[in-house]
């Protein structure tokens, strides 16, 4: 059962328009004959937005906003036949239009489809440094200001606050994602079998903490990710952690909060992993989780239902 990647995200949302505003102003474009309900990226997958109340959509875990499902790409009818089997020895799994759907352990929403998506190229930028020269009696191009626009979704996260070992497993014995880090009590960092970005799913302990938290997408370079997180400031919406670089995963990134729910995170540069790589374990996040970050807002996250503080001022992170 070959899955290889995040095909799309269902949200459930209460201000269609307002959230229409955000992924716009993030760089995704609208499907045209969506009515800004439906927001492709060029490697295929999407984002659909639906009203809150939606019967479709699939049973609200938390409050307020939030993704209600997760599809996953897979990439052959006999992978989907394979899940379906898998999944139906201990749980419920219906079918509409090709996708199929039903529950993790936790009781997140998950679904399954044949893969539409296709490989994305960004040019590598010319960047010359000490001793090395790879630019030539021209301009950086990100000198120039220009948009920068996300390319594909990498990674998801929930929050699991208890049995986070089993819902784990329920990925890695059930659906065949493999584990690239765990953080004793706190975390599972997973990849599908199909992919080699360094995780596509992480499973987050943190409390009471439930529900999604965020959706990773990746542009070009650093530039990119600081060109979008400017962008995103200046049309006023809100910042929580970054820019920064993460240890695990080395990839460079800056979250906002996304009135669709959870967070959204810009980035780039994450760890390639091949089967070479023996999964890591640490008794801690190593570093506090970031190499370096610039600015974070001030702590406050309650306990319970995927719960987020009010807006807050941001504030230098401590040297």
């Amino acid at each position: 059962m070959a899955i290889c990647g995040v095909e799309s995200l269902v949200y459930g949302v209460e201000d269609l328009e307002r959230c229409a505003r955000f992924f716009e102003d993030w760089g995704l474009e609208s499907a045209p004959e969506s009515a800004g309900t439906e927001w492709r990226l060029p490697d295929g997958s999407s984002l659909l937005l639906r009203p809150i109340g939606d019967p479709a959509l699939p049973a609200a875990l938390v409050p307020g906003s939030t993704v209600r499902e997760a599809v996953w790409a897979v990439d052959s009818r006999h992978g989907l036949q394979g899940i379906a089997a898998e999944l139906s020895r201990d749980r419920e799994v219906t079918e509409t239009a090709g996708t199929l759907h039903s529950v993790d352990d936790s009781g997140y929403a998950i679904a399954f489809r044949l893969s539409e998506r296709k490989p994305v190229r960004a040019e590598p930028p010319q960047v010359n440094t000490v001793g090395r020269i790879g630019r030539k009696d021209e301009r950086a191009r990100a000198a120039l200001p220009y948009r920068a626009r996300p390319q594909r979704i990498v990674h998801l996260v929930y929050w699991v606050p208890r049995e986070i070992d089993a819902a784990m497993r329920f990925y890695v014995e059930r659906l065949g994602f493999r584990l690239t880090e765990s953080v004793d009590g706190s975390g599972h960092f997973l990849r599908c079998a199909s992919d080699s970005d360094h995780h596509n799913l992480f499973l987050n302990c943190r409390g009471d903490n439930f529900g999604f938290q965020h959706v990773a997408f990746e542009v070009r370079d650093i530039d990119e990710v600081m060109m979008c997180g400017q962008y995103m400031e200046r049309r006023g919406w809100k910042s929580h952690l970054g820019p920064g670089r993460h240890v695990v995963g080395s990839n460079v990134y800056w979250y906002f909060w996304c009135p669709a729910g959870g967070l959204a995170e810009v980035g780039c540069d994450i760890d390639f992993i091949t089967d070479h790589w023996q999964p890591q374990r640490h008794p801690s996040m190593p570093a506090g989780g970031s190499s370096w970050f610039v600015r974070q807002e001030e702590e406050g996250l309650r306990p319970g239902h995927g719960e987020w503080p009010q807006w807050q001022p941001a504030r230098l992170a401590p040297a």
